[in-house]
């Protein structure tokens, strides 16, 4: 039987799931701490950041807007009270006390990725493949 490969930081941090309970909340609390938003906003918001990368949707994000507001990192209010209508989410100040615990604990995850990433394009395309591109731009 063959063994299994031992999961590394950065299985942890991408796949399945994992990036519904790492990613997405820390990219909508760092968002809702530079303003409020709705969450199809945020989920405008997040595909512009990540070019696509981590595709939101109506499933992955409102569950998550709810936990949030559930466990007090966000306070979510309708535009027009007396009607139902859009729900903007602005960060409390839990949420951003969170926010910062994650992001020290994220910055070593992000690191790696980026190493990976450098060294697969240097393995790809050469050592110089990313100086020779910014410079022919």
């Amino acid at each position: 039987m063959a063994s299994r490969k031992p999961k590394t930081p950065a299985d942890e941090m991408l796949r399945g799931p994992i990036k519904s309970k790492t990613v997405f909340p820390v990219l909508v609390l760092h968002m809702l701490e530079a303003e409020p938003d709705h969450g199809f906003g945020l989920m405008q918001r997040i595909d512009a950041v990540t070019s696509g990368l981590l595709a939101t949707n109506t499933n992955t994000i409102y569950p998550l807007l709810r936990r949030l507001e559930e466990r007090g990192f966000i306070h979510g209010a309708w535009e027009h009270p007396t009607k139902r209508s859009r729900r903007f989410y602005r960060i409390t100040p839990s949420g951003r006390e969170r926010l910062a615990r994650i992001k020290t604990n994220m910055l070593p995850y992000l690191e790696l990725i980026e190493t990976s990433v450098g060294r697969l394009r240097a393995e790809l395309y050469g050592p110089h493949s990313a100086t020779q591109e910014r410079s022919a731009s």
